[in-house]
């Protein structure tokens, strides 16, 4: 990947660390400086495209070099990191890539180490994209050894190794063999192109970088208030109008009937009274709530619905009875009908006989509800 933008910074493992902080453009370190001071070292720059990379302290992160040659490269890093599990004192989070040829490297940290790193650099808004042992930031020597000081840690480097430059580890390891000096400007050159082609990363597995997913940017997210607002305040005022509108249609028509019942009853005052004033007068003339075309019209449906059912007589009195004599081969066809008059709502009086030719009878008087 190319990085035209970075922020280096070491991983704390204590409280009182206070690790330093590079701030990389172009591949060069244009300002650097302690931890608790990282608003100086970026003066104000924007960090959004910048890419965070934490550096592991030479001896809290072990790098081991295998060579499995009967492998495929993804079998080879599994098998890599079961040996750096079963080789390790305590558990540790392991990362493990394959590098070139027979070749994976290998890196080891400890949990507690990882966590408490990653807490203490959130506190300060730092969310690392990277992670890597401060060894593998320091370029391998063609032969022999180098020596380099990283955020204030010494560190060895040889071809397969990367260790803190400690007495004891220097002459199991290195013995009488010349050991070159880096100067600080090629060690910040060097971890300037770290963040650009990392030798491994230690963010992986339970430590992998989860982005926090964004439904829209600030500005995306007003606007979509804005029209969300929009739309309930149009729905408001189309409920608002249409209930004006239906409100007075409905009193122009109560306005007209009214008018139209005063015509009939001029005590009428109210559209309430002139409704039950309405039906006393109709009932006295009877033509109240029996009414022959929803009776008649009711009657027939529920006929229809029973096939062996016939009307043989009707009669519409005064009063507003429809009376009907149903007639059937068996009483349960004339049930079903007189179930569907029922379920319509009209109010029923049914008395059930036989005629002479045992057909079922029924005389069946229907009034409205």
């Amino acid at each position: 990947m190319t990085v035209a933008h970075a922020l280096i910074v070491g991983l704390p493992a204590l409280d009182a660390d206070n690790p330093g902080v590079w701030h990389v453009r172009a591949g060069v370190v244009i300002a650097s400086g302690a931890l608790s001071g990282i608003d100086d070292v970026l003066g104000g720059a924007d960090m959004a495209d910048a890419v965070v990379m934490a550096i592991v302290a030479p001896a809290q992160a072990r790098c081991i070099w295998s060579s499995f040659p009967d492998l495929e490269p993804r079998q080879a890093e599994g098998v890599a990191k079961l040996r750096a599990y079963e080789h390790s004192i305590g558990g540790v989070h392991a990362v493990a890539r394959h590098i070139n040829g027979d070749i994976v490297l290998t890196a080891t940290i400890a949990p507690v180490l990882m966590e408490y790193g990653l807490s203490r650099l959130a506190e300060y808004g730092l969310n690392p994209d990277i992670v890597i042992p401060a060894g593998l930031m320091i370029d391998a020597p063609a032969e022999g050894f180098v020596r380099a000081v990283v955020d204030g840690a010494p560190v060895l480097r040889g071809a397969a190794l990367a260790v803190p430059d400690e007495p004891a580890l220097r002459t199991l390891l290195v013995g009488d063999a010349a050991v070159k000096e880096i100067d600080d400007a090629t060690v910040k050159s060097m971890i300037a192109a770290a963040a650009q082609y990392p030798a491994l990363n230690l963010r992986d597995g339970v430590f992998a970088k989860r982005e926090q997913r964004v439904f829209a940017t600030p500005q995306q997210s007003k606007w979509i208030i804005r029209l969300i607002g929009g739309l309930v305040l149009a729905t408001v005022l189309l409920a608002i109008v249409t209930w004006a509108k239906y409100s007075l249609a409905t009193g122009v028509e109560d306005d007209r009937a009214l008018a139209a019942a005063q015509k009939i009853d001029p005590a009428i005052t109210d559209i309430a009274q002139a409704e039950a004033q309405l039906d006393r007068t109709l009932q006295q003339k009877g033509l109240a709530t029996g009414r022959f075309a929803p009776l008649s019209a009711g009657l027939w449906r529920s006929v229809k619905a029973a096939p062996n059912v016939s009307v043989r007589e009707l009669r519409y009195a005064e009063d507003g009875l429809l009376s009907v004599v149903l007639a059937a081969p068996d009483a349960g066809s004339i049930n079903k009908a007189l179930l569907a008059v029922q379920r319509d709502g009209f109010r029923i009086t049914a008395t059930p006989r036989q005629d002479t030719s045992g057909a079922t009878l029924v005389d069946l008087t229907v009034r409205m509800p």
